[in-house]
């Protein structure tokens, strides 16, 4: 019998306080003392989830389930995995196992739902969550999957009732706090739906570290640490509002990745530090960037489209402008994003994956007048190569944002799905066309027929679910049209 021990302990705290690096590293050090550890393996694993170390994931919970079949809670890890691995089929295995032992299990229940959304089959998980809901009219777990199944129908006004009903069953709830706050800014209500976003710390869907100085609530102080919390997009969109923090303080420092840090800092005015710093700067109070339209009391004009608040760096862009050459007048050169990260959990099913099959994009890349430049990182860059054979390269690797933004300002036009680029062209001034899914974020809700925050960006948004053939032929269309123009 596994006796825990204090790595194994420090583990376990650490996954309670979101540091999940640490925890990972504390597991791994509570396996070398007891390698069949099945708290161990499972805590390792859904450690390594939660970092988005898929592989690394999968291979620790097929160990755990090697040592402990039985063991519900790993199997209950790897059916979350399976979805995000894009294995549904998988996924449906694991939490109907799990149903066959405990038939009323909120967790595999709610797996199994996601599970049958991630095939596809609205019908099933819409039968599953009404006859949760006839069983238990209270039934957390049931009201959450019919807001989500209704969210992905587009009927907000059915996804907030629900999201009602489980506040007022739990009103301490803070991750059902949060859901509501996230249906209410699809919605465009604003002001409550900054209010309830502040739940998302205690709800678990943010789990960065925070210092333990005085949180900031908008009152005067000499020196203010802003930090940048979500993924890189969010850290673009939301440095809009640093210049109006500052002008209550008496020194603004943003703490934000080390890609962007150069980018913001030089644009803003602001000091800007790499997040990897060991200790915090000196500062009075902190906020996280994403809370200042709330603790700015913004409300709905937070969303207004704004001007450019980001510059390229004029000695980079001049440097990339040498190296990708002249070209002809009527050209229109454009740049290409046909993928975001696989690990994110928008792409668990066809309503709201963000990303697209680089040859969906062919009718652009290969349309008269146009030239298109492939603007993907990483295996998304081969795999673009690969499918578009009129994709060009850039002449050099991208190594950060003022790269990016050197490189986006070249162009004539983005043509992208829902990824950080797009907020490159929207804070510079680059005109950018922004493929949708059929369940757009929150973040693109259209406001009175046309979408937040940047006025160069043009949405293009799915018909129907999973299907990109409409929204590239519209994006074709509108190419076609500036070319006839130059």
């Amino acid at each position: 019998m596994f006796e825990p021990t204090e790595s194994l302990i420090r583990a376990q705290r650490a996954v309670e306080a979101g540091r999940f690096d640490e925890a990972r590293l504390a597991y791994t050090q509570a396996l070398e003392h007891a390698p069949r550890s099945i708290d161990a393996l499972r805590g390792l694993g859904y450690s390594l989830l939660q970092l988005r170390h898929l592989s690394a994931s999968l291979e620790v919970l097929e160990q755990a389930l090697s040592v402990d079949p039985s063991d519900l809670l790993s199997r209950l890890l790897m059916g979350r995995l399976c979805l995000r691995l894009h294995q549904p089929g998988g996924a449906v295995d694991h939490f109907q196992a799990i149903l066959q032992r405990i038939g009323d299990s909120a967790a595999a229940r709610s797996g199994l739902i996601d599970a049958y959304l991630a095939l596809g089959q609205l019908d099933k998980a819409k039968a599953l969550s009404d006859e949760i809901l006839r069983g238990d009219p209270r039934s957390e777990v049931g009201h959450l999957a019919a807001a989500r199944l209704a969210g992905l129908q587009r009927d907000e006004r059915a996804a907030l009732k629900h999201f009602e009903s489980l506040v007022r069953m739990r009103p301490d709830s803070a991750s059902h706090r949060y859901n509501r706050g996230l249906c209410l800014l699809r919605m465009g209500r604003f002001e409550e739906g900054w209010r309830d976003y502040e739940f998302r710390f205690a709800a678990g869907a943010v789990s960065v570290k925070l210092p333990a100085t005085p949180r900031w609530s908008g009152e005067p102080v000499q020196r203010l640490l802003v930090l940048a919390e979500q993924g890189l997009g969010d850290t673009i969109l939301f440095s809009r509002f640093i210049l109006e923090a500052a002008g209550h303080v008496g020194e603004l420092v943003l703490m934000c990745p080390d890609a962007l840090a150069g980018l913001l800092g030089r644009s803003l005015g602001c000091v800007c530090l790499a997040d990897g710093a060991q200790a915090w700067p000196q500062h009075d109070a902190h906020v996280p960037l994403m809370s200042l339209p709330h603790v700015l009391g913004l409300g709905a004009s937070a969303a207004a489209v704004r001007p450019p608040y980001l510059t390229p760096d004029p000695a980079r862009r001049a440097r990339w402008s040498e190296a990708m050459g002249p070209r002809a007048d009527a050209q229109l050169r454009i740049g290409v994003v046909h993928a975001t990260s696989v690990a994110h959990s928008t792409e668990e099913n066809p309503w709201t994956r963000r990303s697209c099959q680089a040859a969906d994009l062919e009718p652009l890349t290969q349309a008269p007048g146009v030239l298109a430049f492939n603007l993907n990182l990483g295996r998304a860059a081969g795999q673009a190569r690969a499918e578009l054979p009129a994709l060009r390269d850039l002449p050099g690797a991208l190594t950060d944002f003022e790269d990016t933004a050197a490189v986006v300002s070249l162009m004539d036009a983005l043509v992208c799905v829902d990824t950080a680029m797009v907020h490159v062209a929207g804070a510079i001034g680059t005109p950018a066309g922004l493929l949708l899914p059929y369940a757009r974020d929150w973040r693109w809700a259209a406001q009175e027929g046309r979408l937040p925050w940047y006025w160069c960006v043009q949405a293009y948004s799915q018909k129907t679910a999973g299907q990109w053939s409409e929204p590239v032929m519209q994006q074709q269309a509108d190419l076609a049209a500036r070319v006839a123009l130059r």
